[in-house]
């Protein structure tokens, strides 16, 4: 008999190609984060409390007393606010109420 046709060759055959994650190579090695070109980061910094670390935004700083307490007026700082002279409040005549 063929060991293709045979049930306990078969069995055997499928208990050693049973995965152990045990053995799985990724789990064993400790994740290194990339940074966007490809090198690794060795110091991971996970400050979530500034939302704007990193970011290149002059002025950010000046107001960092103000969101400690949940007062910000975000919507008039500099960056938010229109370099136009636009009114976006105005009524639109063509949309249809």
């Amino acid at each position: 008999m063929a060991p293709e046709k045979n049930i306990n060759e078969q069995n055997k055959r499928l208990e050693q190609m049973d995965y152990n994650p045990n053995e799985d190579i990724f789990k064993k090695e400790k994740h290194i984060s990339l940074d966007g070109d490809g090198n690794p980061i060795l110091e991971e910094d996970f400050d979530e409390d500034k939302i704007d670390k990193g970011l290149d935004i002059p002025g950010t700083e000046d107001d960092d007393e103000m969101e400690e307490i949940g007062e910000e007026d975000e919507e008039n700082n500099y960056w938010s606010l229109s370099d136009n002279e636009d009114d976006h409040e105005e009524e639109n005549d063509d949309v249809l109420t």
